[in-house]
């Protein structure tokens, strides 16, 4: 599923420059501002998540995914709530100076364009 905010991306992007190397995550919701939040105050978002349907799914990626990165800095998850109760998670880092970054970026504006 393609990232669904793409005004977002620069903020995130940003965002993840600044806390790298703290472990936690990135979460984003209906007032469409990402904010970190360590790896120590996450059980409250885990609880809002399983409360959710599906989210219990969801909220065992999330558990996945924080502990994959756990120690290992720079990528976090990344939790994105929409005001209608759905939502997106994936894995982003501050790769700016990755290759392929542009051109991902670019087709995931050309997707969201057709659709």
């Amino acid at each position: 599923m393609a990232f669904p905010l793409p005004s977002l991306l620069p903020s995130i992007e940003d965002l993840l420059e600044e806390v790298q190397w703290l472990d936690g995550m990135i979460l984003v919701t209906d007032s469409q501002k990402a904010t970190f939040v360590s790896f120590s105050q996450v059980d409250p978002v885990l609880r809002r998540l399983r409360s959710r349907p599906r989210g219990a799914e969801v909220a065992e990626q999330l558990c996945m995914s924080l502990l994959e990165t756990h120690g290992k800095g720079a990528s976090k998850p990344v939790l994105v709530f929409q005001g209608d109760g759905s939502f997106w998670l994936g894995m982003m880092g501050p790769g700016k100076g990755h290759p392929h970054r542009h051109h991902a970026i670019a087709h995931l504006h050309r997707c969201l364009s057709l659709s």
